[in-house]
Formats: C-alpha cells, structure tokens, sequence
C-alpha cells in the first residue's frame, strides 16, 4: 500500500467476499497491491477473516478488511489478525472518524523504562514510532507474526504501518466530508446514490452523484489524504485514476464469478433451451 504515495501509478485491489485461505492465496498472487476482505456484506466469519489476512500477506500484498460498523470490537478484531489497515462503513461524523482512529491505535508510549541507557539507543526503540495515540488493546499474538516482527516491535510500529480508510456512504457524511477528511489517521457509491434517492446500481449515469463523489474526492485531496473507488472494469479505474482517485478496487470474487458464468452460460442459451 505504500505505492499509494506513486503519483505515476494507481493502488489496485481486488474485493473478497467468500472465504478460504485458498482463494485469499489465489487473489492474492494475480499481481494486486492489495486484497480487501469484507467482513460487512462478505460470507466471512472471525476464523476465516484471521485465514484470509495471513494468506494474503504472506504474498507480499496488503490485507485489508472492511468490518461491518465503527466499533472498537469489530477494530479490534480486525487488525489483530494482522491486516495492513481497515476500511469503516457509512462514516457520518468527523466525531465518528476520531472515535474510530482511536480505536484502530496503541496509546503512545511516551516513556522508557526505568534503567534503561538512553545513550545505548535502547530508549529511543521503545518509543512509539508514531504521534498517533488510541485505545487498542494489547495482547494478540497474531499480528506482529503477520508482520514478522516480534511483539514489541509491532506495538511500537503499528500505529505508523496501519491504515484507517473510511466510506462516505450518506448524505450527512457527504455533508461532513470535509472536516472528516481533516481528522488525523484517516487516510461506496452506491450506498451514497441510494441515501440520496436514486436507483442505487445506476450510480455512475446519475450527475448528482457523480458531483458528489467529486466533492468527496477534493475534500480527501485538500486534506493530503488518500482517496478510494470501488470500481468493476478496467475502464472504470483507468477513469478514475485519471479523475485524480489513488486507490481503486477492481471487481471481485463474486462479481468475476457471477460474471464469466453469465457470459459463457449466454453462449450456450441455445443448447440450454433447445431453440
């Protein structure tokens, strides 16, 4: 994910919604810069959430998991399997984004223990590498493992190597895009279309929308953040690339399975019905 800081080149994903290991490996060695696994609207369980992230990192591709809502639990759980970073639903309020940045960080630490040597430099490693500070629990052994570091380093790193990614879904988050933007640690349309009364696939065709999206889009580029977009062709991340987006999802499981069978499935519809 840190590729994203290439302005030369956009950060493509690809969105896992079924389960396994096998499948998370799979994805994971097609050449994307990263995986999303989604635990919102996905057929993805705890145990298999944990299976998907390792599988997918030991790749060298970025496990990310959308969780279903901005609760310290479902933060929690996340990024204890050890995913590179989260992605939050229908996020409405700047309070809402601080609430979940601090739910996705270690309090800083601040002080080293006593006796140690500062001039040994063994001081300086057991401070915290970032400014950020929350109110993520310790105690997983899981995610310094996928980070293969151990777990003293991965407490001092974490807050820095992980990323908080949110979705402006609604109208109030469209409201409080901006200020959302600004909060510090934050790094889909169809809902947005569909919260602003329209046909909630047909996003793409309608200009309000789209006049939404570009306001999102600038709220994210005037705060020096990085901005996402769900797409399904090539065509689509090509567009929004070029449209200044940096991440873009590109299809999925389901979506490449519904797909390829609807195609090939057509070219047979003679056979099939015996015309």
């Amino acid at each position: 994910m840190a590729d994203a800081q290439n302005p030369r080149r956009p950060v493509i994903g690809s969105w896992m919604m079924f389960p396994g290991a096998s499948l998370a490996r799979m994805v994971a060695q097609m050449g994307y810069d990263f995986v999303l696994i989604d635990c919102e609207h996905g057929n993805i369980d705890d145990a298999a959430m944990h299976a998907s992230v390792g599988a997918v990192a030991a790749e060298g591709v970025s496990p990310v998991v959308r969780i279903p809502a901005p609760d310290n639990v479902y933060v929690k759980r996340a990024l204890d399997t050890g995913a590179h970073g989260i992605l939050c639903p229908s996020m409405s309020t700047a309070d809402e984004a601080r609430a979940l940045v601090s739910f996705a960080k270690f309090p800083a630490t601040t002080k080293a223990v006593l006796g140690r040597d500062a001039s040994s430099g063994t001081r300086a490693q057991m401070l915290s590498s970032s400014t950020l500070s929350g109110i993520r629990g310790v105690g997983s052994p899981f995610a310094p493992a996928v980070f293969r570091q151990t777990m003293p380093e991965y407490i001092r790193t974490a807050n820095q190597n992980t990323f908080v990614a949110v979705q402006i879904e609604t109208l109030e988050g469209l409201e409080n895009c901006e200020e959302i933007a600004k909060v510090d640690g934050i790094g889909s349309p169809n809902d947005l279309a569909s919260s602003m009364g329209y046909p909630p696939l047909e996003h793409e065709s309608i200009p309000e929308v789209q006049d939404a999206v570009k306001r999102v889009l600038a709220a994210a580029k005037n705060a020096g953040k990085y901005a996402g977009m769900f797409c399904t062709a090539a065509e689509q991340v090509r567009s929004r690339f070029e449209q200044g987006f940096d991440l873009m999802n590109l299809g999925g499981d389901a979506v490449a399975l519904m797909e390829w069978n609807a195609v090939q499935l057509g070219k047979l519809e003679d056979l099939r019905t015996g015309a």
